[in-house]
């Protein structure tokens, strides 16, 4: 449950309700360590890493209370930066390293025993504009069939990250699922590709808007077009999705920005463009170091007259606020969806 705070923008906070916190402990088998710490959002990372405790067993254990939601943590050994080793739950940290990562209480991330499964697939995408393969992970909901025309989500993944992190960290084919068992959205595909390391510009929007299409066209048979087309990210995600939406309008009608990145030259953008899609949600967290981008964002879209809708989440940028927004994203693409492909 949330309760609304009114901004001087005449627009609204939305804040949480306290979720009941739920005891995790974290532990790491490192029997020669000298000191161990847990790390992660829930710490604001070193800033408040939490020491842990070596047991006679060789064990280092540390018990933290956690809102429900997922979480990106790692361990501090000796100064030295770790994932956890007991856990296949981890991804790349856009820094070189991995990061771990665990969903704390029951919510749309988890999927009840039984409940019929999506697939994901990946696939090596030659690009002639980025001059080399990219990998693209592609959601196909349950039961689909080859040739089957759905809509399509173009699901962009944050800076210096690639296709797995929608699909490895963000476990968007787990929300999907429950959300279709529940029959609270309807089938459609999801594309995450990967953007290169000038994410959503130049080449890089050439990869997504023109080759990818074909691609997808060529290996599924989808061809959706604009009524079935929408983007949604987060962070630089967040910026692909406005800014691929600006320059394509007649080829993407909805987008859904978490905690995005705008900067004044795609301001300008917004503010000079002759169309606009259909409508942008744009959500951040209050504590969130981008927020005066996306306040920056929604003034220039009241000045168009634009079709949006805005609101802050209590929170930071991290997964752990992502995660509670991961199935209202789903919903809001589905009911664009419902208003011109169904």
């Amino acid at each position: 449950m949330r309760r609304l705070l009114s901004l001087t923008t005449g627009l609204a906070i939305a804040l949480a309700a306290p979720a009941r916190a739920e005891p995790v402990t974290f532990t790491l088998a490192a029997p020669d360590a000298h000191e161990v710490f847990v790390a992660g959002e829930m710490t604001g990372w070193d800033e408040g890493k939490r020491a842990m405790r070596r047991d006679a067993d060789g064990i280092w254990r540390a018990t933290l209370d956690l809102e429900p939601g997922q979480w990106l943590y790692k361990f501090v050994v000796d100064g030295g930066w770790v994932q956890d080793p007991a856990t296949p739950d981890h991804d790349a940290d856009g820094r070189g390293g991995q990061h771990s990562f665990v969903f704390v209480g029951d919510g749309p991330w988890r999927v009840p025993p039984g409940t019929p499964r999506g697939e994901v697939r990946a696939h090596p995408v030659a690009s002639g504009n980025l001059g080399r393969s990219m990998t693209v992970n592609v959601y196909l909901p349950p039961g689909y069939r080859p040739g089957q025309q759905l809509p399509v989500l173009w699901l962009l993944h944050g800076g210096d990250m690639d296709a797995a992190q929608w699909f490895r960290t963000g476990h968007v084919e787990r929300y999907m699922d429950r959300l279709l068992a529940a029959g609270a959205i309807h089938p459609f595909v999801i594309v995450m590709p990967s953007a290169g390391k000038e994410p959503y510009d130049g080449a890089s929007d050439l990869f997504i808007s023109q080759e990818l299409p074909a691609w997808l066209d060529k290996t599924y048979g989808l061809h959706p077009g604009k009524a079935g087309s929408a983007l949604a990210g987060m962070s630089s995600g967040g910026y692909g999705t406005v800014a691929l939406g600006v320059r394509h309008p007649a080829q993407y009608g909805f987008g859904v920005a978490l905690s995005g990145w705008y900067p004044p030259a795609l301001l300008k953008d917004v503010a000079d463009a002759p169309v606009l899609p259909g409508k942008f949600v744009i959500r951040c967290g209050s504590q969130d170091g981008l927020l005066p981008m996306n306040r920056a964002l929604v003034d220039v879209l009241k000045q168009r007259g634009a079709a949006f809708d805005y609101r802050e989440e209590a929170g930071a940028h991290t997964f752990h606020l992502w995660s509670h927004e991961v199935a209202a994203m789903l919903e809001a693409v589905d009911g664009y969806f419902a208003q011109g492909w169904r």
